[in-house]
């Protein structure tokens, strides 16, 4: 497996999940530079695989960028992450692992050309680097056995709030909406979990307080911390803050959390409704999780992380 993530707190308890899950065998971690500065991102990346016994895996920072920034506010999660105590018990860190001098992008076709069998990528950010993958290295999509991918709302209401949109698209589509086009466009095998699923898991206050009583414990400690760092979301931005990536992710450890249905779509590209996706008779076929059991994801947190 490959993870490609943008840094965001949600992304971060994404990566210490799957860092968790020994059934994983992690080639490497792309970070995306969308929803995080880039170097913290890398940063924090770099000490949450160390702190899960995962420090031989190599990380690679992002260069290229979507069209629709995200809001500068959002980005700096990171920059308070990389400063948690719990990240800062041993500097310098005392089994670095390089990570890799290439752009995130060349890194992921690096790895997918070096892997000796099919290769599932998860992507709890923008798809800038797979796009970029596909377009310059077209073999490449032999290499992937499925894409699992958090983004998009079909039946919900986007997240996106920007001057001259109209609020249909999730962000993570947003940022990119021709990358997303292109991969979606392929044939690669996309299981996608939209905001109609992913909205139904928010963050709440017993979730995270239920970390508490395992403290002490240094990986329960970073899960309830990243999540304690999304209050206040819904009183600064009017969104609720949920565990769109992290419930993703979760479906690689207990698929039977969800439920699924094929669903034919397309991704807009341009105009005031860009990166939104639309089912439609004419889009490509992705399968498409619709339903989901949050208490038993709480629960599989809550025993995974702690």
């Amino acid at each position: 497996m490959i993870m490609d993530h943008d840094g965001s707190l949600d992304d971060l308890l994404s990566l210490l999940l799957l860092s968790r899950y020994r059934s994983v065998d992690l080639l490497g971690v792309a970070i995306t530079p969308a929803d995080c500065l880039i170097a913290p991102a890398v940063a924090t990346t770099r000490r949450i695989l160390d702190l899960t016994g995962r420090e031989h895996v190599v990380a690679a920072a992002g260069t290229l960028t979507g069209p629709n920034p995200f809001p500068m506010a959002w980005r700096t999660d990171a920059l308070r992450v990389a400063a948690l105590p719990v990240l800062n018990r041993h500097t310098p860190l005392t089994t670095p692992t390089p990570d890799s001098s290439l752009p995130a992008h060349q890194q992921l076709a690096d790895w997918l050309r070096a892997a000796d069998r099919p290769v599932t990528i998860l992507a709890t950010g923008p798809l800038t680097n797979l796009a970029w993958c596909l377009e310059h290295h077209t073999t490449l999509i032999d290499a992937i056995e499925e894409l699992v991918f958090m983004g998009g709302a079909f039946d919900v209401p986007g997240n996106v709030d920007e001057p001259g949109h109209d609020g249909s698209a999730e962000w993570n589509v947003y940022w990119d909406p021709a990358g997303a086009a292109k991969v979606f466009d392929s044939p690669i095998p996309i299981t996608v979990f939209p905001l109609d699923v992913t909205n139904t898991a928010p963050v709440t206050d017993a979730f995270v307080r239920s970390f508490g009583t395992h403290y002490g414990n240094p990986v329960s400690d970073l899960a309830g911390s990243l999540l304690a760092l999304s209050f206040g979301t819904l009183e600064s931005t009017g969104i609720e803050y949920c565990c769109w990536d992290s419930l993703t992710t979760s479906y690689l450890a207990q698929p039977d959390l969800f439920s699924f249905d094929e669903v034919r779509c397309d991704i807009v590209t341009t105009g005031p409704s860009q990166g939104r996706t639309v089912a439609c008779a004419a889009g490509r076929p992705v399968r498409r999780a619709v339903s989901a059991d949050p208490a038993g994801f709480y629960q599989h947190c809550v025993q995974t992380l702690t």
